[in-house]
């Protein structure tokens, strides 16, 4: 599977059917990257969403064709089992299932979050789909992001550095079957720019 961004795709190489892909990152800092995995993928995309982030991608041009499963906005226990069920209803066609990691970590604790995040790899092995997440890292200590990556088989890591006015946004494959890379300036506008090696 392509991500849809040819820098990105080039670093990860070929993500192969049953990967884990988890975006370590600042906010939604890098959603832009979901979104064009979406253009890439529209017709074998599910996103698992709140009814606002709803209501948000649906405004979003040429990721139609994308099939929402709308959760609650509080994210209470039932609604994490009915993701684990419905990502194991995921048609054998669809290639990859996104779900964003920041409203649980709002409402349970890390380690429940990390057992369920846990749990979704394992449905995507079992079925052979690419899961997406994103997380805000701000959230958890090094330690348990650290435990968050490993259940991971690619993680992404978005960073922004603030030096006066001035921002600097990097990018690296912190973890791939293909291998690691060092930080590689990162533009996000209208479209994605990956550029030259920062330092």
């Amino acid at each position: 599977m392509k991500l849809g961004v040819p820098k990105l795709d080039e670093l990860l190489g070929e993500v192969e059917p049953g990967s884990t892909i988890l975006i370590s990152t600042i906010g939604e800092l890098g959603i832009e990257i979901v979104l064009a995995v979406l253009r890439e993928n529209k017709e074998k995309a599910v996103v698992f969403v709140t009814p606002r982030l709803k209501k948000r991608l649906e405004k979003i041009e040429g990721i139609e064709g994308v099939i929402f499963f709308t959760l609650g906005e509080d994210f209470a226990p039932q609604e994490l089992f009915k993701v684990s069920h419905a990502m194991r209803e995921i048609p054998k066609d669809h290639l990859i299932g996104i779900f964003f990691l920041q409203p649980l970590l709002v409402f349970h604790p890390p380690e429940t979050v990390h057992r369920f995040f846990s749990e979704l790899a394992n449905i995507a092995l079992e079925r052979g789909f690419v899961l997406m997440s994103m997380v805000d890292k701000r959230l958890l200590d090094e330690k348990t992001l650290a435990i968050f990556e490993e259940s991971a088989t690619h993680v992404i890591d978005i960073v922004e550095v603030v030096d006066g006015f001035k921002i600097t946004r990097g990018i690296r494959i912190k973890k791939s079957p293909k291998g690691v890379t060092g930080f590689y300036k990162l533009e996000l506008n209208k479209e994605i720019i990956i550029g030259e090696p920062l330092g």
